[in-house]
C-alpha cells in the first residue's frame, strides 16, 4: 500500500518526536515506516475510501512536523492514532454528500413544504436557546458548530485553550440539549 525502507530503527517514538521537532527529516521517514499503515487502517475504519484515506495519512504525515512544535507529545502512538481519527471525524463532518439528507427525507415520506416548515421552526427554537447560553459557551458553539471552525481556530479567535473549548462546547450541547427538551415540553402542555 504505502511504499516502506527496510531499514529499521532502534530509536523510540519519543527519540523520534525530539529529532521531528528539530527539524531532522530522516525521523520522520522512520515515523512514517512505523506509523502509515496503522493511519491508513484508522482511515479506512471511517472513510471507507483507499484514496482519499492514502490523502489524510500523507496529509498528517505533511503537518507533523507543525504538529510536533505545537503539542507537547508524551506517548506518539495514542496521540498519533487521535489526531488521525479526529480528522476522518472532521472530514466526514464536512464532506457528508449534499443530496444524503434530501435522501432521508425522501425515505421517510416527509412533504417538503411540511419539513421545511418544521425544520425553520426547530432553527428558530434552537436559535433562541443559543441565546440564554452564557456567553463562553455562545460564542464557542456559534463558531464551532454554525461557522464551522476548528477547536484550534476557535480556541484563537476566543483568547481560550483547546481544552476550555471542549468543555464549553459540551456544556453548551448539554444545555441546549435541557433548554430544548423544557421548551418541548412546554409546548405539549395542554
Amino acid at each position: 500500500m504505502f511504499l516502506r525502507r527496510k531499514i529499521g530503527s532502534s530509536a523510540t517514538d519519543e527519540d523520534l518526536v525530539a529529532a521531528v521537532r528539530d527539524g531532522h527529516q530522516p525521523a520522520l521517514g522512520t515515523l512514517w515506516d512505523r506509523y502509515a499503515q496503522l493511519l491508513f487502517g484508522v482511515c479506512m475504519k471511517y472513510l471507507k475510501d483507499t484514496e482519499r484515506s492514502k490523502d489524510l495519512v500523507v496529509e498528517l504525515f505533511a503537518d507533523l512536523p507543525a504538529l510536533l512544535g505545537r503539542h507537547t507529545v508524551e506517548r506518539f502512538r495514542p496521540w498519533v492514532h487521535t489526531v488521525m481519527r479526529n480528522r476522518c471525524l472532521l472530514f466526514l463532518r464536512n464532506h457528508r454528500p449534499a443530496d444524503a439528507q434530501a435522501l432521508d427525507q425522501l425515505e421517510n415520506g416527509a412533504d417538503e413544504a411540511d419539513e421545511s416548515a418544521l425544520r425553520e421552526a426547530d432553527l428558530t427554537r434552537l436559535e433562541q436557546a443559543i441565546e440564554r447560553l452564557n456567553d463562553a459557551q455562545r460564542t464557542c458553539i456559534r463558531l464551532f458548530h454554525l461557522e464551522r471552525h476548528s477547536y484550534q481556530e476557535t480556541a484563537a479567535r476566543t483568547g481560550l485553550t483547546v481544552e476550555q473549548v471542549r468543555s464549553y462546547l459540551q456544556n453548551g450541547r448539554r444545555n441546549l440539549r435541557l433548554l430544548l427538551a423544557h421548551h418541548h415540553a412546554d409546548t405539549d402542555q395542554p
